[in-house]
């Protein structure tokens, strides 16, 4: 109680007034791009005193707390022509600028200075999705694996960042699901950032947040074509094109894409149980997945004369898979061995939709109001018929699943923002969801004809409200803290029961604080606690389950629990290098695992809680330009430690993560990209996980301004191999799930049309977004 206390006043605490000024500005490019990236110095008027520095990040900079007079500005950034400019100060300022790129010549061949493509800024992480080596990579989520410490997983269904767990996903200031996020054109993003210390402003349910943003010439009158032609272990073929068209005042935007996709997946486990006396040893292959998408999303933007917007907005994703799977299996039942092969006929369908409506608008001078309302729905269908084959006898058909699982979800969300003076703003919020989800699975046993049925439902409420202040301590200490309070409501149970199998209520509060002190003009060290929450998604709380072999089902787990995490952190940042420093400690962390069910007699691989994880990390990032030259190098330490009190706990030992990617410009308009990303062997308590190094090459040409074509390889030596093994709740298990890594893939594109600059809009309401899929 005495820390909420003192969180309010801290809050309320008043700001001494200082008589100084603020400077804020815009650079962009010649083509109005803004400029990722670059160097602000401002100097006396007789330039021998640098009296404050800042980074430009995002084409946006600002120097506060200025006293008035005379002073000299200087812009530089990497690839551009310096910028200088005599300047009085004598009231707050803002101003634009343009920077002319720099080009020298060498040996007859024109070659442009190149700019990192990765910037870094307290800690955080942005990459330029615009450069031509990230811009030809077909699918958004292998675009976001290029971030260091970003690890996508083996099914490609979830992301997560090392030390962090799931992220939060933003498009631009709201937050959207991961379905939503794999539906985005990679040519309709700008950038992509890590944001590894989210303040008070984002939801409590992530340690880290992957912010989107769309092209600040989206709005313009163009039109993009892309085809994409990639070879794994099988063929896939990405079409898709992009449009946005101005209509006066008001915008409108859309991008469509067809991919017919040949997808491969295997897994291979054996695991043991004891007490029951039974051992497995099986792998799953799915050969040929023909998944065919059709993605896509519309909308219309109209700003205000003066400030503020309307807009209406919508993201669709459609999916059908033929995905028949292939399980051997070897059984040890007591006495009993058996070999069985399995051919399942799996056809499976993933519907997906959102629309969202949203209204900014200024109510004063100084105080902002935003509103909006979100509605989402998601439909899977599975159809399965199992057929088995034991020691060699022949191919019956056993089994035939139908389920369905759908989930709609609606939201809204008020937020005012009031600037009480030039240093100092406070945010207020509210925040309404209801989610209703429904599970209906249909399973006919084919040799005694017995037919069982189960119609699950499952509704939750989250209802939410926050405040947060930032300001400053004196006149260089900046500090934001804020509190939020979430009341969260879960009813679940068969439809022909009257009692829930699940109910409960549940209200917490999540402080958030950070403290950022300059040391000198380049180094600035930063303080960070954060209390958060992750729910696990709706997906994996229902009824739904997946044949594997006769003694192993997927299966959901309806009694799974939100983990709580506590993270304190520090980070130093010297011009665009850091280095972090953190601990944290979670409660029921979510963790895959095989089990067994006495009642059923089966094993059950599905997600549950364990009792407890926590870790430190240190993590040193290294960008570095010269020339044509561009660099990105991260190494990280991490030790983390899970334990429950029904596994074998094992020594928790440190792993090193390490990243580099290299740019070469070789040419004005081509490209040479080297990367590689490794993890040592990790033991984390219960797991024990391999070693991974994965390199990949990327080589981008632009032909007459509007054609660009690239060609990248991946994986090169098929290592993306998740090894694991662990012993809970009496089960001994040890696999591997296999990764379609190694990849050649051909990238054409080409866009006509003109470069106006306008900025489309349109914010993301729902906050439990990421949890459908």
């Amino acid at each position: 109680m005495q820390r909420i206390t003192l969180l309010f006043l801290l809050m309320f605490c008043s700001v001494n007034a200082q008589e100084s000024y603020r400077l804020m500005g815009k650079v962009y490019d010649e083509k109005e791009n803004a400029i990722v990236i670059g160097d602000i110095l401002l100097y006396n008027k007789t330039e021998t005193e640098l009296v404050q520095y800042t980074i430009l990040s995002d084409g946006f900079f600002e120097l506060t707390n200025i006293a008035a007079g005379s002073y000299v500005l200087k812009i530089s950034s990497l690839g551009y022509e310096d910028k200088s400019l005599s300047i009085e100060i004598s009231k707050d300022i803002s101003l634009e600028f343009v920077l002319t790129e720099q080009v020298s010549s060498l040996e007859e061949v024109e070659v442009t200075a190149v700019k990192n493509p990765i910037t870094n800024s307290n800690g955080n992480l942005k990459l330029d999705v615009q450069n031509p080596v990230f811009s030809s990579i077909p699918e958004l989520l292998d675009v976001l694996a290029k971030l260091p410490t970003v690890q996508i997983a083996a099914n490609r269904e979830s992301v997560s960042v090392l030390g962090k767990g799931n992220p939060l996903i933003y498009l631009g200031n709201q937050r959207i699901d991961f379905q939503e996020f794999t539906s985005l054109a990679v040519n309709t993003i700008e950038s992509i950032e890590l944001i590894n210390n989210p303040s008070a402003r984002y939801e409590a349910s992530g340690r880290a947040v992957i912010k989107v943003t769309l092209k600040r010439d989206a709005s313009s009158n163009t039109v993009t074509f892309t085809e994409i032609a990639s070879i794994r272990r099988n063929f896939n073929n990405y079409l898709s094109t992009s449009g946005n068209m101005n209509l006066g005042r008001s915008n409108f935007r859309g991008n469509f894409s067809y991919n017919q996709l040949g997808q491969w997946e295997s897994n291979t486990f054996r695991f043991e149980i004891p007490e029951r006396n039974v051992l497995v040893d099986y792998l799953v292959l799915v050969s040929d997945n023909k998944r065919r998408e059709f993605n896509g999303g519309v909308g219309w933007y109209l700003p205000f004369k003066k400030e503020g917007y309307i807009s209406l907005n919508s993201n669709f994703r459609l999916q059908t898979n033929d995905a028949p799977i292939f399980t051997e299996t070897f059984l040890r039942d007591g006495l009993m061995e058996n070999d069985i092969f399995t051919n399942t006929d799996n056809n499976r369908e993933r519907n997906y939709v959102t629309v969202n409506f949203n209204f900014e608008k200024p109510l004063t001078k100084n105080l902002n109001l935003f509103t909006g309302l979100q509605f989402s729905n998601y439909l899977e269908l599975y159809d399965s018929n199992i057929s088995n084959n034991i020691d060699d006898s022949s191919f019956t058909l056993d089994e035939a699943r139908t389920q369905k699982y759908r989930i709609s979800s609606l939201a809204f969300r008020t937020d005012f923002t009031h600037k009480i003076s030039a240093n100092t703003t406070w945010e207020l919020g509210l925040n309404w969801n209801e989610a209703k989800a429904q599970a209906v699975s249909d399973f006919q046993d084919l040799r005694t004809d017995d037919f069982t049925s189960v119609d699950f439902g499952y509704d939750e409420g989250l209802y939410a409200a926050y405040t947060s202040f930032a300001s400053k301590l004196g006149k260089k200490v900046d500090y934001s803290v804020g509190l939020r309070l979430e009341h969260n409501q879960v009813k679940s149970g068969l439809e022909t029961e009257e009692i829930p199998l699940v109910e409960r209520k549940t209200t917490n509060l999540f402080p958030k604080m950070n403290v950022s002190i300059p040391l000198d003009s380049t180094k600035t060290i930063s303080l960070n606690y954060a209390k958060s929450v992750s729910r696990p998604n709706f997906s994996r709380t229902n009824t739904i389950s997946l044949f594997i072999n006769p003694f192993l089902e997927g299966a959901g787990n309806i009694n799974l629990l939100p983990s709580m995490t506590d993270e304190v952190s520090t980070n130093l940042q010297w011009k665009n290098k850091s280095l972090a420093v953190g601990y944290n400690r979670t409660k029921r962390p979510m963790n895959f695992t095989i089990g067994y069910d006495e009642e059923a007699d089966v094993a059950i691989l599905s997600q549950v809680n364990l009792e407890k994880e926590s870790g430190f990390f240190s993590n040193l990032t290294l960008p570095f330009s010269k020339g044509i030259w561009s660099t990105t190098n991260t190494i990280a330490l991490y030790y983390n430690k899970i334990e429950d009190n029904n596994a074998v706990l094992g020594v928790a030992r440190p792993y090193i993560y390490a990243y580099s990617n290299h740019q070469f410009k070789i040419a004005k308009d081509m490209t040479v990209a080297f990367g590689v990303w490794a993890l040592t062997r990790r033991q984390e308590g219960i797991f024990k996980r391999n070693t991974m190094i994965v390199p990949d090459t990327i080589i981008s040409k632009t032909f007459f301004k509007k054609w660009e074509c690239s060609l990248r390889f991946n994986d090169f030596f098929r290592a993306m191999n998740f090894e694991e093994a662990y012993a809970i709740d009496g089960v001994f298990a040890e696999g591997t799930y296999f990764a379609d890594g190694r990849e050649m893939a051909l990238t054409i594109r080409y866009r006509f049309g003109d470069d106006a600059k306008n900025d489309f809009k349109s914010r993301d309401v729902d906050e439990n977004l990421d949890r459908i899929n």
